[in-house]
This record gives structure tokens, sequence and C-alpha cells, in this order.
């Protein structure tokens, strides 16, 4: 396959610095041929940044200029009911933000148009292909293999606070364009306004950690302690095994310094 056209839905803070200034690297690989956004000058000044030709209002007038191979589109999870299923409909390979959905209703829902469109889809779990992740699995794989340490008898990943920005924004283009009004998809109806906006404060900050705890582990797992004052989820594995995910019990000054242990009779990873 030769160099891939990519159009981009979205360029404000996730969608300049954690995403399109990397693609823009890729030279050989991807070609960000085209960029919709909202706001008219801030799509203006990251095109002439980046080098990307053609800007659209929306990603409806992105989608019917057609000449695409992918889109990425680096959205607030909460506006992932609205805005995908026409992105999904276009049959075009999508990568979106982590996590899928707002709400089980609504992941429900995409899901089903992905499937009904074949259009592939990658969510942002990027901690899975992260090297030291990589090199953890396959370790643990081993170890479960071999049996030379004994059998797996816990999983735990902690991270406190800390600098995860590391002056990632520091280049970020900012404009006075005035902040579109979006909508958002609507709460989980079991949930009560305070209730929601706790859970969607959780998920945006945690959910790489939830995702990472699945792919160690290598199967599914539930939660039946959450510590109140909110710095640990403690559960097991559908094999029993023990996990634990470690939020902020306090707050770093030196970095970030998110980790994962692995435990075994004999010995630790």
């Amino acid at each position: 396959m030769g160099c891939l056209r990519v159009g981009f839905v979205g360029v404000g803070s996730m969608g300049q610095c954690a995403h399109l200034r990397n693609y823009a690297t890729l030279t050989g690989e991807c070609d960000v041929v085209a960029l919709a956004e909202l706001r008219p000058e801030l799509a203006r000044r990251v095109a002439a940044r980046y080098g990307v030709p053609k800007v659209y209002a929306s990603a409806s007038e992105l989608l019917a200029a057609g000449n695409l191979d992918a889109v990425v589109a680096s959205q607030p999870f909460s506006r992932h009911g609205v805005l995908l299923p026409e992105l999904l409909a276009s049959g075009l390979p999508l990568f979106i933000e982590k996590p899928l959905a707002s709400s089980v209703a609504v992941g429900e829902g995409l899901l089903a148009a992905a499937e009904a469109s074949g259009s592939p889809v990658m969510v942002g779990y990027h901690k899975r292909s992260d090297p030291a992740s990589e090199w953890l699995k396959a370790e643990l794989v081993r170890l479960q293999e071999s049996g030379e340490w004994g059998r797996l008898t816990y999983v735990r990943i902690a991270m406190p606070a800390g600098d995860w920005v590391a002056g990632g924004f520091d280049d970020l283009i900012r404009t006075d364009d005035p902040m579109p009004a979006l909508v958002a998809d609507p709460p989980d109806g079991e949930m009560t306004g305070e209730e929601f906006a706790d859970y969607t404060t959780f998920v945006n900050y945690y959910i790489h950690q939830v995702n990472l705890l699945r792919f160690l582990l290598g199967e599914e797992y539930g939660m039946t302690y959450a510590e109140p004052s909110g710095v640990l989820l403690a559960g097991r594995s559908e094999s029993g095994v023990p996990c634990a995910i470690e939020m902020s019990a306090y707050r770093t000054t030196l970095g970030w310094q998110e980790s994962a242990l692995i435990a075994f009779e004999y010995g630790w990873l």
C-alpha cells in the first residue's frame, strides 16, 4: 500500500498536539490532505503550519469532498454518538479517542454502525502499543506458559497524579475564535447529573489504566471494591487473579511515574 491520504476531524488541543503533529512526521507513510474544524481561524492556521491543503467547516463537507483513505476524529468521547455515525457510514478506516462511548447504549449503537458499514475502527488505547507494555505482556505470557515462577498471583497498575503534559502543548495554536456550541451524547439514564460528571472525569483520566489492566490480564475482570476517597479499585479477573488500580493517592513532582506490577508466586515484573 502506498502513502495513505488522511483527513482530520477536529484540530483542537489533542487533535493538534497528540495526533496531527505526529502524523505530519510520517513522511511516505501517510499524508494529511484535509482537515475539518468548526473554528475558521484555527483551521486556517493549523493547516498552514502542517501543510494541509484542504480545509472544511464540517465533517460532512470533508467526507463529501472524498479522496481519503482514512479519518482521524480527535473529539471528546462524550460526542461520539453524535459525530461518529456519519463517519462510520463512509466505510473509511477511523481512529477515535478513548473510550468508544460515554454509555453502554451509545457504545452498542456505534458498534452496530461499524459492523454495518465494515469501517475498521481503532480506539486510542496507545498504552497497549507502548514498548514497555508489549515487553511486559510477552514476558507475562512466557512465564505463565513455562510455569517457572509459579502461578500468577496479582496484577496492579498505579498512576499517581503528575505532569502528564510534559511540555506537550507548548506549541498549541490558540485563536480568538468563539467556542462552538457542541452537542453531547445524553448521560446514562441510571446516573444523576452529579454521578455522571464524576464518572466522566474518572473515564477521561483513568480509562487507559482500565484498558491496560485488561490487556495484561488477557481476560475480563470485575471490580468488587471501590475505596470511597477515590484512590483504589480492587477486584478479580475471570480466572480469579486479584487485580487493582491505584489512582491518585499522591502527587509526584518529578514528571510522570505510572507503573505496573505483575506478581507470581516466586517473582515479579
